[in-house]
């Protein structure tokens, strides 16, 4: 049988990216000050033509909802950095924030969750710090 080094790489990156879908990823801590969002993730996906067009994003769904604030996805425009191939370009990608409820401090979480048809990514996990303004 004869394997080619592109799908044995691929084969291998694979199983380091979905294997651990059964174990439990640790949360992500993030600190905010009261009543200022905060960005938790941008998702893109470059292609691998050097191009601007972005490849499919994963659509991400809210497993746990936060108890203090909300969630929101808005579009922007992500930096790709150069590669030996590429150069450096911008592309659309999704940018997952979430913003305290009014006057709130304290902890809260958010996790999320990807759809990608019958792919499996694992779940990311966030532990939200709000804290009191910091005095000037």
């Amino acid at each position: 049988m004869i394997y080619r080094p592109t799908s044995v790489l691929l084969t291998v990156a694979t199983i380091a990216l979905f294997g651990t879908v059964a174990k439990a990823q640790a949360p992500k801590e993030v600190t905010t000050e009261k009543n200022k969002p905060v960005v938790l993730g941008n998702f893109l996906n470059a292609p691998n033509n050097c191009g601007t067009n972005p490849g499919p994003i994963p659509l991400l769904k809210l497993r746990e909802k936060p108890s203090h604030g909300v969630v929101g996805l808005q579009i922007m425009i992500g930096d790709v950095a150069a590669t030996d191939a590429c150069p450096a370009r911008k592309i659309p990608a999704i940018a997952l924030f979430y913003t305290p409820s009014k006057d709130f401090v304290g902890k809260d979480s958010v996790q999320v969750e990807f759809e990608t048809g019958d792919t499996k990514i694992p779940s990311l996990s966030f532990l939200i710090t709000v804290q009191a303004a910091a005095e000037k």
